[in-house]
């Protein structure tokens, strides 16, 4: 799957190119379909001056945020999780506000899968507002 920072649209499998917006991911391609970096003016193979757009470049600190994030978040989870089956084995006869913490586990496992959508959303209105006040 992959994700378009400029349209923000997550496309299913490995397309080259964004279905909603036809910009390519990471890279340029000329209409020979040649790989090329996205910094390329002409490409490398044909030489042609023809090259597709690519999406708008993350910065890493972006990258490094997101990775931290997950991280951070993933051993919460881990932590939470073992505390709770701990507590589950020595006291039964909390189950009923075990229940409730399971359940709030659920939803935080839940926002864990959610996570790389909303933070590539976030990042993708970071870079939508930064083009907006270029063009101003």
């Amino acid at each position: 799957m992959k994700f378009c920072y400029q349209c923000s649209k997550a496309s299913v499998g490995d397309p080259p190119f964004c279905s909603k917006c036809g910009r390519s991911y990471d890279i340029r391609f000329c209409p020979r379909m040649h790989r090329n970096s996205r910094f390329a003016k002409a490409c490398r193979e044909c030489g042609s001056r023809e090259l597709s757009e690519a999406q708008p470049q993350v910065s890493l600190w972006w990258k490094v945020l997101e990775l931290l994030a997950k991280v951070a978040f993933g051993i919460m989870l881990v932590y939470g999780s073992l505390a709770l089956l701990l507590d589950m084995l020595r006291h039964p006869q909390v189950q009923a506000g075990l229940l409730i913490i399971g359940i709030l586990l659920g939803l935080l496992w839940w926002g864990w899968c959610q996570l790389p959508e909303w933070f590539r959303k976030f990042v993708s209105r970071r870079l939508h507002r930064k083009e907006r006040d270029r063009e101003r």
